[in-house]
């Protein structure tokens, strides 16, 4: 059997959340409050996978016994229509409130929003021509899970699955950040606006205790076994390197792209009334609404792949960095 849920590929996320606060492109303002409100941003890069995690054990139960994965229909809706908005009105209540620990969590949802319009196209069209008689859903988990792996892999230079590494990679309080009304009724709000749906606090509640427990088992002997050496050394080829490039090349200029989106972002939540509407102008210029998980119907995968907007050439090119275990 193999784990073919979305983890590991939030690691994907918080990998490209952390490198990008990295950047020279960010204002110091803006890594000062991700530093202080670290685990605010980490869940704003995840908050919007949160309906996959919905009901987690009944996951578990499928996969056990081999069914793939249930549909999520408030996760399309997030993804094909409202995740922007959602990242947008998150940074509004922010700048209401003058909070700054909600203003760390719309900017991990921002730098969401920008990898997943950034790698989709890719993902997508690998899933399409690789898709092994999987549904294209499933095609698409598989491609991701394995990008993140591999890519972490060499990351981290240890072989994650299975271990403390992948927990500490993926792991966020969400429980403890939900327990702060704030936090919660303020992401739970930016949904139902964005996704014109009612969205309880209690449902969000509930999806973040799956992720947290599904974080814990891609530590375990069951998350060991999502892949293998064997299936690995079979996906570079196909999700690693191709005709379209590298995933590390791609990795690393998608990041840089996301760091001019997210100092962006900090700019309309830090701008002055005077210049508020300016500022959210030429943030829905980076990043318009819209849906972040394009088809990539246009995508050749014999040829350079080409990413949404400029590239940014100042970040990323280190990756990937070696980390402690």
């Amino acid at each position: 059997m193999k784990l073919t849920t979305t983890m590991p590929a939030e690691g994907i996320h918080l990998t490209a959340l952390r490198e990008a606060l990295a950047s020279p492109l960010i204002s110091a303002s803006a890594r000062v409050c991700t530093i202080r409100h670290e685990s605010a941003a980490r869940l704003g890069a995840i908050a919007l996978d949160l309906p996959y995690y919905d009901r987690y054990l009944i996951e578990v139960a499928r996969y056990a016994l081999r069914l793939e994965p249930r549909p999520s229909p408030l996760g399309s809706v997030v993804h094909e229509t409202a995740a922007v908005e959602i990242a947008l009105s998150m940074l509004e209540r922010a700048r209401a409130a003058r909070s700054d620990r909600l203003a760390a969590v719309g900017l991990g949802l921002f730098s969401h929003c920008a990898m997943d319009r950034q790698l989709h196209p890719l993902v997508n069209a690998l899933a399409r021509r690789y898709s092994d008689g999987r549904t294209h859903d499933a095609a698409h988990r598989e491609v991701e899970k394995l990008q993140s792996i591999c890519f972490h892999d060499a990351y981290f230079g240890t072989s994650i699955m299975g271990s403390a590494v992948v927990v500490r990679l993926v792991a966020v309080p969400v429980d403890e950040l939900f327990a702060g009304a704030d936090v919660l009724d303020s992401l739970a709000a930016s949904y139902a606006d964005a996704c014109k749906t009612p969205v309880a606090p209690s449902l969000l509640a509930r999806m973040g205790r799956g992720y947290e427990r599904h974080a814990t088992v891609l530590g375990s002997r069951l998350g060991k076994r999502a892949t293998s050496d064997a299936e690995k050394a079979l996906s570079a080829p196909r999700f690693l390197r191709g005709g379209w490039g590298t995933f590390d090349d791609v990795l690393h200029r998608a990041i840089g792209n996301s760091a001019a989106v997210l100092d962006r972002a900090w700019a309309f939540y830090s701008s002055s009334d005077a210049d508020v509407a300016t500022a959210r102008r030429v943030l829905l210029d980076a990043l318009p609404p819209g849906s972040i998980d394009p088809q990539g119907d246009d995508v050749d995968l014999d040829r350079p792949y080409p990413l949404a907007g400029r590239d940014v050439e100042e970040v990323g090119r280190t990756l990937p960095h070696r980390h402690s275990r």
